[in-house]
Formats: structure tokens, sequence, C-alpha cells
């Protein structure tokens, strides 16, 4: 026998009636958790759990209650609702809740209660040992009304001890929900001069049947009579108590009440819970089972008494592996194998350890036929085209390689391959190489073949540029008749996806949602005829991250033969370059072995992965690298890219008047910085030492001509960014200013407002601002070629108040919720284990205030519109995040702002002004957020989200994230860590108000003309001060109007 030294002797409360100082005691009981609370306590019976009996039982604060309904079986409850008993289209129609647990003479009854409906009408009582209890009116029942409200009873008759009945009858014809908020229950308590029982042995945990004997120290046998209870009620009451006449037998868990009687007089009542272990008895339905490899099954655990957690282990989780539900996945085996399956129970303080264990064999598949190939391998003068087919109809995909050093390699590593979706696979292959095939089905492969090929071309140096190439045919997709040829499937069509990003004179892009259908749909361009040296580009514009549900495919079609060869798939290229997007990106490919031939262009989609833009396609034919020369301006780049024949093992280039000079790279990308005109040469070695080589010269090949500079300001990177002003500085400090003008100038005039010095011809002065205000700046530059002006209107801010962030002016228009599909948001709402979200920001350049933080949500739906969302103020660490805390606050969930037409602030309000000194960074953190989801109708669930920008890899991050541990299954250990974002290089937009001055400012005023007042716009200007035409949705910008007024607006409403 296992004991478990657990003593949970308690004594619970026993009152005599003929003791004349008992002490009054309450017990009491409030539903103000929800059921999906674990430590909640309550009746439910509801849902695909529910089970339909007479009486229900249940544990409330340490005593056993009771509760039994006519008309509903139905029961549930919440934190705000209590316990709710039966439903508007099942309701009760006697409800009884009762108790005979608690010892001592019960002085009052409260109950907090209500009906769902004022039409809804019921009566509330309450009954003690039998006797009716009554209000203060007299009366023995209460109406409830719909509101909640607490109501008592007293005894009508003396104080009564024991059962304890809350009754609730409704009176109208018109039924629906009752609601219980609260009981309280008011009793009088007096400690017995009788001796309690003692129970042996004591009460504990045990893994075998005990036999309990109950016993009164210093009492003689004969003198006294023990009674006991096992259903939690009160021995001291007539009912299911039994008088102890000899060992009791327990041998399930059990919890024993027990009072001495003694001459009229009752003892304390005392309890003991025993608590035997006992065999879960886990077993599987089947003891062996049979899978055909790649085939899933299930292990069907017999667990009639329901333990958890249960385990689940597989000997050899490659051949078959098993979820934490019993689910069975068989993988790719070319042998049939057996495995055995486990399921561990590591006991608990009711069931004893146990395990059950089942066979899974896994037979192979009949291997697919080899692929053919043509031809197959042999020597070649020339580069030769290879075709690969299969006939065996399980063949999904053809695989092939002609880098792989071993079949070994070809079957073991994935990168070494190309893989081919269809029964047919075409390839060049213009070098000497090994080239190993085979077919892949679902879980079954065919045998790896490999073919030696010999090509022995020559050496002949030829290169080409990136601006070597004429426009064949071009489609923009700006408007629909520019589109004639080409055929669209349901679902595409053309809208602006912002595209003149790329192309400042485009419309519209060809597009289509992922929603937007079901199945797949194609875009089809006109044929064309494909003649030598052309390419195919085209700009794309998706995410990455859905896209495992549906990719898209970029196909050429040969209008001879109807064959379809796959160019590009997204899904595929989405995970070589490890993209996540969404942003526009370029893709070219080649088109020599369509030379002469008829061809059509297919983007094949298929709908649920992510949405998708297209423009700027276009064919281009290659020009000569020694041809016609090329005219560039200075400071511009070109990318060269060597077209030699006879698979060159290396090559030296040469570029007079290029940075940098000379490459070795296939692809070099040169700067030409200085006017005239300059010669290309590439050089191709192959063989031991170079032994055979080749040259070409491209004599006078790149023109560079001077071109009138294009002034540009760059503002003081030491100061910060805001959404409202293009710089925020403080006085009398020095900030830089930089010229960022291109077209190489050579003398500069910078004009300013308010500073010490007022002009300066320096590239790149330094000023120091002496008053508080707006003010513009200004640039003139010259060469030889011409000159230019840029201007900031009022784009400085020195002193004051003002809201900054990590954002600069050119990104505002691109920020935009980052959705992690069924994982939540990004910077918000999340099931991804991020606690929190912290935002980093420079050092201020004098010492600062802060006393609030404006944050813009992107997205503000919650189920828990209570829940605080924390926000601090945090010192940077020794180690770089977040460290000491400064500063706290919060604002509660459904207090957060958005609007669909606007980006709009939430502010973050502090205490007291929260001091930053000059020269310290500092982080605002922010978080957790609520991230829960109803269980039952309308199944919603939050989702909070703060606006983003998100920039390429490699780019400024200032995103920090408070991360969960996990464990190698990937489930969380409770403990976090800060990570700063990398990956993904991201600014949330919160922008806190900075002030170097008291009192402080909170940034642009809103100007308002007279009412009645019509004015019309005048002019419009980014908030760097620059006048612009170009409007977008969710950018800000000052507005000049017709009576002189200046006001800011979002972008969306000036386009109203």
């Amino acid at each position: 026998m296992v004991f478990r030294k657990l003593l949970l002797l308690s004594f619970l409360l026993a009152t005599l009636p003929f003791f004349a100082h008992g002490e009054t005691k309450t017990w009491s009981f409030e539903w103000n958790k929800s059921h999906d609370d674990a430590t909640s306590q309550g009746f439910y019976n509801f849902g695909k759990s529910s089970v339909s009996k007479e009486v229900y039982t249940t544990e409330l604060n340490g005593l056993v209650w009771n509760i039994s309904s006519d008309g509903t079986k139905k029961y549930a409850y919440t934190a705000n609702s209590g316990q709710t008993i039966g439903t508007n289209g099942e309701p009760s129609t006697h409800t009884s809740l009762y108790t005979s647990a608690l010892a001592g003479k019960i002085k009052a009854v409260r109950v907090s209660a209500r009906t769902n409906k004022a039409t809804n009408q019921a009566d509330l009582s309450v009954k003690v040992n039998g006797g009716s209890y009554k209000t203060a009116a007299g009366t023995t029942a209460q109406a409830l009304t719909n509101s909640i409200a607490e109501y008592s009873f007293t005894p009508s008759a003396g104080e009564q001890e024991g059962k304890i009945e809350i009754n609730i009858d409704p009176t109208s014809d018109a039924k629906g929900t009752l609601y219980i908020k609260k009981i309280e229950i008011d009793y009088e308590y007096t400690a017995s001069a009788v001796a309690a029982p003692s129970f042996t042995p004591a009460a504990g945990t045990y893994d075998t049947p005990q036999s309990v004997t109950l016993s009164a120290k210093g009492l003689s046998n004969g003198s006294y009579q023990i009674y006991y209870t096992s259903d939690g009620s009160n021995p001291r009451i007539e009912g299911s108590r039994k008088l102890y006449d000899g060992a009791i037998s327990v041998d399930t868990t059990t919890t024993l009440k027990a009072a001495t009687f003694v001459n009229g007089e009752y003892s304390d009542v005392v309890e003991a819970k025993y608590v035997i272990r006992k065999d879960p008895k886990l077993s599987f339905y089947n003891t062996s089972t049979q899978l055909v490899s790649g085939k899933d099954g299930y292990a069907d655990l017999l667990n009639p008494y329901k333990v958890g957690p249960v385990t689940y282990t597989s000997s050899n989780p490659d051949v078959c592996s098993v979820d934490e539900k019993g689910a069975l996945f068989s993988s790719y085996v070319t042998t049939t194998q057996t495995v055995t399956i486990t399921a561990s129970f590591a006991g608990n303080d009711e069931y004893l350890p146990d395990a059950a264990t089942m066979t899974v064999t896994v037979v192979a598949q009949e291997p697919l036929k080899t692929p053919v190939v043509t031809p197959a391998g042999g020597s070649f003068d020339k580069p030769v085209d290879v075709k690969i087919t299969t006939d065996d109809d399980r063949a999904v995909t053809i695989w092939y390689s002609t880098t792989a050093s071993s079949k070994e390699e070809f079957d073991d590593d994935n990168t070494k391959s190309t893989v081919i979706e269809g029964k047919t696979a075409t390839l060049t292959i213009d070098k000497s190489c090994r080239l190993y095939v085979m077919t892949r089905g679902y879980n079954v492969n065919s045998a790896i073949e490999y073919y030696n090929f010999s090509i022995n071309e020559p050496l002949k140096a030829s290169f080409t540029t990136d601006r070597s190439f004429t426009t064949v045919y071009e489609e923009n997709f700006d408007a629909q008749e520019s589109t004639a040829g080409w055929t669209f499937d349901s679902g595409w069509k053309l809208a602006n996806k912002k595209f003149n990003s790329v192309d400042s004179n485009d419309k519209m892009s060809a597009s289509i949602g992922y929603n937007a259908g079901t199945g797949t749909a194609v875009l089809t361009s006109p044929e064309f005829t494909i003649s030598d040296g052309e390419n195919v580009e085209f700009y794309a514009y998706f995410s990455g991250v859905n896209l495992v549900w549906g990719s898209w495919q970029f196909n050429v079609i040969d209008s001879e033969t109807g064959s379809s060869t796959q160019l590009f798939d997204a899904f595929n290229w989405a995970q070589d370059n490890a993209y996540t997007g969404p942003s526009w990106n370029r893709f070219s490919f080649p088109l020599s072995k369509y030379s002469g031939k008829k061809v059509k262009f297919q983007f094949n989609y298929k709908f649920g992965g992510e949405d998708l833009a297209l423009d700027g396609f276009r064919l281009l034919k290659a020009n000569s690298g020694s041809g016609a020369s090329i005219n560039l301006f200075e400071g511009e780049s070109i990318t060269f890219e060597s077209t030699s024949e006879g698979n060159p093992d290396s090559l030296s280039w040469t570029f007079e008047g290029g940075t940098p000079a000379t490459s070795s790279e296939a692809s070099p990308k040169v700067t030409y910085n200085t006017a005239g005109t300059y010669s290309v040469n590439l050089k191709i070695f192959k063989g031991e030492n170079g032994k055979e080589s080749d040259e070409t010269t491209a004599a006078n090949y790149i023109v560079v001509s001077k071109r009138a500079p294009e002034a540009r300001i760059g503002l003081p990177e030491d100061g910060y960014e805001s959404p409202f002003v293009g710089v925020f500085i403080p006085r009398n400090v020095p900030v830089q200013f930089h010229d960022q003008s291109k077209g190489n100038p050579t003398s500069w005039k910078w004009t300013f407002q308010n500073t010490d010095i007022l002009s300066s011809t320096e590239q790149n002065p330094t000023v120091t601002y002496l008053d508080k205000g707006r003010f513009s700046v200004g640039l003139h530059v010259e060469n030889e070629a011409g000159s230019s002006n840029d201007m900031l209107a009022y784009a400085i801010q020195a002193g004051g108040a003002q809201n900054v962030w990590n954002i600069g002016i050119d990104e505002n228009k691109n920020i935009q919720k980052v959705s992690l599909s069924l994982y939540g948001n990004y910077a918000g709402t999340n099931w991804l284990g991020i606690d929190k979200f912290a935002e980093h920001y420079k050092a201020p350049l004098a010492d600062a205030t802060i006393d609030s933080v404006s944050v813009y949500f992107a997205s503000t739906s919650t189920i828990n519109p209570n829940a605080e969302i924390p926000m601090s103020i945090n010192k940077v660490s020794a180690s770089g995040q977040p460290g000491d805390v400064l500063a706290t606050t919060s604002v509660r969930a459904g207090d957060l702002k958005y609007d669909a037409d606007s980006v709009v602030a939430t502010i973050f309000h502090f205490a007291e002004p929260v001091e930053i000194k000059k020269g310290e960074e500092f982080f605002v953190v922010i978080g957790p957020f609520p991230n829960g989801s109803l269980e039952t109708s309308p199944y919603t669930s939050d989702d909070i989200a703060i606006y983003c920008l998100r920039r390429p890899v490699g780019s400024r991050s200032t995103v920090w994230q408070y991360l969960e541990d996990q464990n190698d299954s990937g489930v969380g250990l409770g403990t976090y860590q800060w990570l700063e974002n990398v990956d993904d290089p991201t600014s949330m937009a919160i922008a806190p108000v900075i002030s170097y001055d008291k009192p402080a400012s909170t940034g642009i005023s809103n100007i308002t003309s007279s009412p009645g007042t019509e004015k019309k716009v005048v002019a419009v200007y980014c908030v760097s001060g620059q006048r612009t035409n170009s409007i977008s949705d969710r950018g800000v910008y000052i507005v000049k109007f017709s009576d002189g007024t200046v006001r800011k607006v979002l972008g969306s409403k000036l386009k109203k």
C-alpha cells in the first residue's frame, strides 16, 4: 500500500441548540468568473458536453450544492451574468438549488437573482430544514425583476439547521432564462465541548481501498454514538446520515463527515477525504493496424475514465508519427516496416500511472515507373534540349538535377533539384554534367536514374546589359481598351494597386483577390512570335505568407503543340528566398527555347492563397553588347551580364571610368560618376590555368553625360521624425542639414529662418535655431549643366512639443495592418506567444518630457472591452533591450480609436510628465493585448492591431518583441525574453509627445474658417513642406484654403 501523507482534516461549522453565545459567520459565493477560467465554479451542462440528469452536483466555495429543474437540463455561467438556468427556448418551470453541507443554525439567506425580461415573472423562496423563511415584508416568496437585486430571507419561527433550499418558480406564461449572481448565508457557529470523532487511517491518497474506523477519544465505549455521511451532507441532521457500527469500506474517492452524539449534544463536524487511486484501464481498440505508405490513420484509445493528459509517442516517427490526439501519419517507405505506438498517462491524485501500446505496420507502395530521358546522354558540340517524360498515372512531379554529386545527394538534398509538375519536363544542358532524374507521387517515388552529357562548345566571349534591350511589346493594364487580346477569367480585374511607386505614370494593374472565387482563374496573353534574344518580364505584388494554401504560376504555352512549361511558381520562389512581402517584385525569363515559335503566356492563379497584382508586362529583345553605345547620366548605374558561350570557368571584366573598375562576377553592377566616353572589356577562361580563353571589347560603349542637378534637402538626422512635421528639434542646439541632391552639383546655397546663420554655401551646413516655431529651408544647387532649387515649407519645428515616431515623411503612406493569418496580428492580438511589443527611439538632443503617447490602431475589435492594455516608458538596458520602467499607464480595449476612412490616434496619458535626459535613448512598450475567442455564436475573437511600416530585409528596424520561450515541441514554457525584430524590419505607428519646453504643445492646431464662409483648396503640401498633387489615403497633408487658413487633413478626407 502506498500512502501519501496528506492531512485534509478541516473543521466545518457546527452549532448546538442550547448554546447561548454562538459566533455568527457568513458563507458566500458569487459567480464572477466565466466557465473558461480553470479556477471558476458553478453548474455547467451546456453544448457538446451536456448530459441529461435529474440532479446536478458541484462544489461552491467548499460546500456541496445540488440543482434540479423541471423543464430544462441546461445550465451555464459567465462572469457578467452569473449562473444561468435554462434558455429562452428551453426555460425552467421550477428550479431548486439546495445543500445539506452547512453545519449551524441559519440566521439569514440572501440571494441576488433576476429574470431575463420584464415579461418573465418568477417567485423566489427559501426553506431551511423544511421550514419557510420570510422576506422583510413577511411573505414567503419574493417576485423577481429583470434587473439583478438582492433578496433577504430570515426565520419565521426560530432559526433552523438542516437542508437549505433556494427555489425559483416562474409565474407568467412567458418564461425565459433565470439568473443567480450571488448567495450569502449567515449562520451561528458554537464550538462544542463534545469530543469530535477521529479517523483511522488518516485522510490522504492511497493506491488500494481503505477500511476506516471512527472513535471519540476520551469517551468510553457505549457512552456515545457517531453519525457519518459520505455525500457531503451534515451528519448532525436526519437524512442520508448513517450510524457508525463498524469499519467503513472506502474503495473510491470519498469525503467522510462525522459527528459524535452524547446525551443529546453533538460534537463539531469533522471530515476526512480519502483519495483512492484507480487503474485508468487504458487500452487501444485495436492492438495492431496496417497503413499503406503515405496514408493516415488513428490510434483509437479506450480511456473509460477520461484521464489526462495522455502522451502519444512512436518508436520510429520517421516511419509513422503520431500527434497529441492519436492521429497517425505514415511516411514514404521503400520497405514494409513496423513501429510501436504508446499512449502514456503519468498518474495523478485519483488514478495510477498507465500505458497502452499498439503496433502499426507501414506497407511500401509499388515504385513508380522510371521516367524516359531523350536523348539519353551522349557527346554534343553545342547545348542540347533534353525531354523527360513519364506515363505513370500516379506520378505527380518530375525531379531532375545537374548539380547533385550522387544518387544519395539527389535523393536527400532537395535544394539540388528542379521540380516540374506534370508528366513532361524540358531543359537545356549547356555544359558537361551528369543528369539525375526521378518521378514522385503521393508517398511513392520511382527509382533514381542518371545520364552523362558531354558538351564540347568552343569559347566565345559576349555580354549584354540591363540597358541593352528593346521593348517589343508592353502592357501596363492601365485601361480596358489597352488589354485587347488578353483573356481575363472571372475574378481578374483592373484596379489601382500603387504601381506608380515603380512607374510614376501608372494608373491601374491587373489584380485578383484570394477570396474572389474558388478553384483557379487564368489570365492569358495574346499570341506572340518569339525571335532570337527575347526575354519576358513582369512585376508582381503579393505576399508569401499563405501561398501554401493557393500558389500561382507563370507558364508559357506552345501554340503549335499546346504544351505548357512552368517558368515560375510563387510558392517555391517565396520559400527559396524566405520572402513574406507584400511588395512589388520584378521577374524576367529568357525565351531562347521558343525562338521562332508562336506562344502565349498564362498567369494561373489558385484562390485561397494571397491577393495578386500584375503590371509592367513586357517582351524585350536583347541588343549585342558590342553594338550601339549606351547613354547614361553621371551617377547612374548599369548591370552587365556575360552571355558567353562554351561554359567558361572564370571571367574578368574591365570597366573604364566605372566603379568598380574591374570584376570577376558574372553580372556586376557598375556606376559611372564622371562624364566621358568609356570602353568595356570582357575576358573568359576555361581549363587548367585558363589554358583556353577569349575576349571581347566594346569600344566607346558607355557615353556618360552631365545633367543639371536635382536639388534635394536632407533634414537633420539627429532630430525626430514626426507624423506632422519634417523634423522636430530643440532650440539652441546645433543640427546639421545634408545635401541629398542628384546629378553631382558643384556649388550650394542654403537659406534658413531664425537660425544663427541665415545662409550657407557649405554642402552640409550646421545651424542653431534660436526661437520656438515652424520654419522653412531652401537649397539652390548648380553645376556646369544647370541649376535646381528645393524648398521645404514649415518643415522644421524648433522647440515646443510634437508627436514623434520612426516613420519617414516618404514612408507614412505605406503604413498597414500586419496580419499573421490564423495567428492574429503583429503589433497586436496574436497567438504566437508574443506578449509585448516595444518601439525604440533615438535620444533627444536636449532634456525633454513625455506626457502622452499617440497610438494609431489599424483594428480595434474586441470581446474583452474592459481588458486594460498597458503601456510603459522604459530606459534602454546595457544589452540594448527595454530596461527599467520610468512610467506606466493603460487604456481599456473598448476605448481604443479606429476609423476605416481615417488614421486616428488613441491617446495614452501619463499621470505626470516623464523626464527623458539628453543623450538617453528610450522605449515605448505596449501590451499584452487581449486574445480571447468566443466558444459560442457569433464565434468572434479579439482583433487589435497597430499600424506598422514594413521595410525590406536589411533596412532599419525599430521594433522589439517579448517572446515566450518554447520547448522542442513548440509548447510555451511561461518564460519570456526580449528579441529585436531583424528578420522583418518594422516600425510601429506609435508617437510619443516629446516636449522641449513647458507648457507642452500638441502639434499643429486645426484652424477652421468662420461659419458660413465658403472656402476652396488653394494648395496642398506634404508635412515636409513640399507642394504635391499626389494624394495618398493614409497620408497627412497641410492644406491652404482660399480664406488664408491652414490645417492638417488626412488624404482620404481631402479626396472627398
